[in-house]
């Protein structure tokens, strides 16, 4: 276990036992809420809730993800160890030991309300959790904060009154698209001039549906029995460094995270603290003050009561852009000196560069070699063995619709995160990625025609494998293999391996009588992609088109011996 070097001050609540209850903000900047400087009017009820706690002014979540952020939350690790580095590629392992495991099997009662579909169970974040309310058993992508907040009151009102819980609740209502009841944007005009209203708008539809649960914590007295947290996942780049929402870029735009913890007792009520933490010391924060034991492998320190060490450092990073668009990973690391960005463009800034402007990387070598030997310690850790579980194309569809960029490859393993190859740096693209959104809105409005000049158009200038696929396949969709060929050929051939572009590329290749070509990269995809039956049973075909019984005959009994073991499996 890791060391925690500073002691806590004395527990007032001896047994322990506390309940707890985590919040968390989606998509919400600090400086959106006015503890942290917003515009008072905004967002009152977090505020009050946050005079009565701890502030932190210098937390971090781990990466510009929900999945991956929440998945830290509940275990404790970094995304290299826990392995959820994307929204919707594959699901938390079950090797996972979660908050709410923990808490459960202490006699817990555990229960959470999630607002959107990419927390929703088949991702493995309902381990260890009685009650798990999600909206996939709705058919909709997302439920807004007051269907949320209603959820959990029912539920607190119904628990066991005579056992302690861990409640948590999910707020989705920030993210994009921003499309917020008017009466908020009205509050928001009326309390600040801002270019996003619309944003923050939505923060402050979460904040009014709060109410009912804060004053329920009230009436039922839950506020003196109970470790209450509220952080937010990630935040919001809002065009700043160029990225219209998140997910790329790793800049503390979108790093950065309000998080406040109020105890029972206000212990350190309206302190507001610069220590660095991270979004992984919530897992051990509410084991402590559960009164459990943390775990020997944890990334996280706790907070309960507690300091972290004065030179404590914290990672994050951005698989992203690798996995959809080809773009360099992205890593980085921060403490109170300042914070290194990793990328095939390394970056360096200062703790008191508060906009990330002034890359000191040429002047201050040796902590840039610093920060790179704390990345590769933390690389170095055990990770979790992965589950043999897979997400369905089905629900990998419902996260992109929520408007993340997805079409990676669920089976490609992210690199080390120092390894970036000579991969585009995602900043040199970032400005652009706009048009790619827009674009594949197009497509799913049944606009090919439109989607397919806007795409064509945009990679005239820009590097964006996920923007090739979605080319390719909008062409061959209209049945022009022809023009779909040198696109998905470009797409196979440079930065990641991508299944599908390999896959829309082979039936363009049999589609316009290239059968020894599609026989070739199907050999090829079988060697990258050994499990997948699609390319043995494209193998099968194309060698008995073209003359080789022996090598058919040999596919044939492997795919026999794929489905056998598929039909063991079920």
């Amino acid at each position: 276990m890791i060391a925690l070097a500073a002691c806590g001050d004395s527990d007032p609540h001896a047994s322990r036992g506390l309940s707890g209850v985590l919040i968390t903000l989606d998509t919400t900047n600090a400086p959106a809420l006015g503890v942290y400087g917003g515009r008072a009017g905004i967002t009152p009820r977090l505020d009050a809730l946050a005079a009565e706690s701890l502030v932190y002014e210098n937390a971090r979540t781990v990466a510009p993800l929900t999945f991956p952020a929440h998945s830290s939350m509940l275990t404790g690790l970094y995304p290299p160890r826990h392995t959820v580095r994307d929204n919707g590629l594959t699901p938390l392992p079950e090797s996972a030991s979660t908050l709410a495991e923990s808490a459960r099997d202490h006699g817990y009662q555990t229960a959470a309300f999630i607002a959107a579909v990419v927390l929703a169970a088949p991702y493995g974040l309902n381990q260890g959790f009685e009650t798990y309310d999600d909206p996939i058993g709705e058919r909709v992508h997302e439920r807004r904060a007051a269907q949320v907040t209603r959820a959990a009151v029912d539920w607190l009102k119904a628990r066991d009154r005579d056992r302690p819980f861990f409640l948590w609740v999910h707020y989705f209502d920030a993210h994009f698209p921003h499309e917020p009841a008017p009466r908020y944007v009205e509050q928001v005009k009326a309390n600040t001039q801002t270019r996003f209203p619309e944003y923050l708008a939505e923060i402050a539809q979460i904040d009014d549906a709060m109410g009912e649960l804060l004053a329920t914590l009230e009436e039922e007295g839950l506020f003196d029995t109970s470790l209450v947290a509220v952080v937010a996942d990630h935040g919001e780049s809002l065009y700043r460094h160029g990225e219209p929402t998140h997910s790329i870029l790793a800049y503390d735009t979108t790093i950065r995270v309000p998080l406040f913890l109020r105890y029972p007792d206000r212990y350190r009520a309206g302190h507001r603290s610069d220590e660095i933490v991270s979004v992984i010391d919530l897992h051990p924060t509410f084991l402590e003050a559960f009164g459990l034991p943390l775990p020997e492998q944890t990334d996280g320190l706790s907070l309960y009561r507690r300091r972290v060490p004065e030179d404590r450092g914290v990672y994050f990073e951005s698989m992203a852009g690798y996995l959809s668009c080809g773009w360099s990973p992205l890593s980085g690391f921060a403490d109170a000196q300042g914070t290194y960005l990793h990328s095939s463009v390394p970056e360096l800034y200062a703790a008191a560069d508060l906009g990330q402007l002034h890359n000191l990387l040429d002047e201050d070598p040796a902590r840039a070699r610093f920060y790179r030997q704390e990345i590769a310690r933390l690389a170095e850790r055990p990770k979790l063995e992965a589950s043999e579980s897979r997400l369905d194309d089905e629900d990998r569809q419902r996260i992109q619709e929520l408007g993340y960029l997805g079409g990676a490859d669920p089976e490609l393993a992210p690199p080390h995160p120092l390894e970036t190859g000579d991969l585009p740096n995602p900043r040199d693209h970032i400005t652009d990625l706009g048009r790619f959104m827009d674009a594949s809105l197009l497509a799913k409005d049944g606009q090919i025609d439109e989607a397919i000049a806007e795409l064509t158009d945009y990679l005239k200038t820009a590097t964006n494998q996920r923007a090739g696929e979605l080319l390719g396949q909008l062409l061959s969709k209209q049945g022009r293999f022809d023009e779909a060929i040198p696109i998905l050929k470009s797409v196979t051939e440079s930065g990641v391996p991508r299944r599908n572009s390999t896959t829309l590329l082979a039936a363009a290749l049999e589609h316009t009588g290239q059968p020894e070509q599609a026989r070739q990269l199907y050999l090829k995809a079988h060697q990258t992609w050994p499990d997948a039956p699609s390319y043995v049973e494209g193998l099968i075909r194309l060698s008995d088109q073209l003359g080789h019984p022996q090598e058919a005959d040999r596919f044939r009994r492997l795919l026999s011996s794929m489905t056998g073991a598929a039909e063991r499996q079920d």
